[in-house]
């Protein structure tokens, strides 16, 4: 008697999506802790009110994106869900510093965050069929 073992297929926009969300994810957090702990007078700052929750969902942020790329033992769906979060997330948030912290070299972030939503989208297809 004989078996055929067939190998599960692999994603690979998914897999694609996981390795752009972990160096999005890394840049972004070198970037936090440079102009957060090793630089922070380099940093522009506008107000309290609108600095602190700037920080807290961009750390939020670069955390679904470290998440989506390196967690162990999430399922494709929950990756997945998790970029779908992350992208509006980053779009805002990428918006608001270009707006009123007048950083227009954070256009880049919005081409690589439009870049994994476009493979988040892939993968998601993948998985539906």
């Amino acid at each position: 008697m004989t078996t055929t073992i067939t190998a599960p297929t692999r994603n690979i926009a998914l897999v694609t999506a996981r390795v752009v969300a972990g160096l999005l994810g890394s840049v972004q957090l070198a970037g936090a802790t440079y102009f957060l702990f090793i630089a922070p007078e380099e940093a522009v700052w506008v107000n309290l009110w609108l600095d602190v929750p700037i920080v807290a969902l961009t750390l939020s942020g670069i955390l679904l994106k470290l998440g989506i790329a390196f967690l162990p033992g999430l399922s494709a769906a929950r990756r997945i869900g998790m970029g779908f979060v992350a992208f509006p997330l980053g779009i805002v948030l990428t918006l608001v510093k270009i707006t009123a912290y007048s950083e227009q070299e954070s256009v880049v972030f919005l081409v690589f965050d439009a870049v994994l939503f476009l493979l988040l989208a892939l993968s998601w297809r993948a998985t539906r069929r």
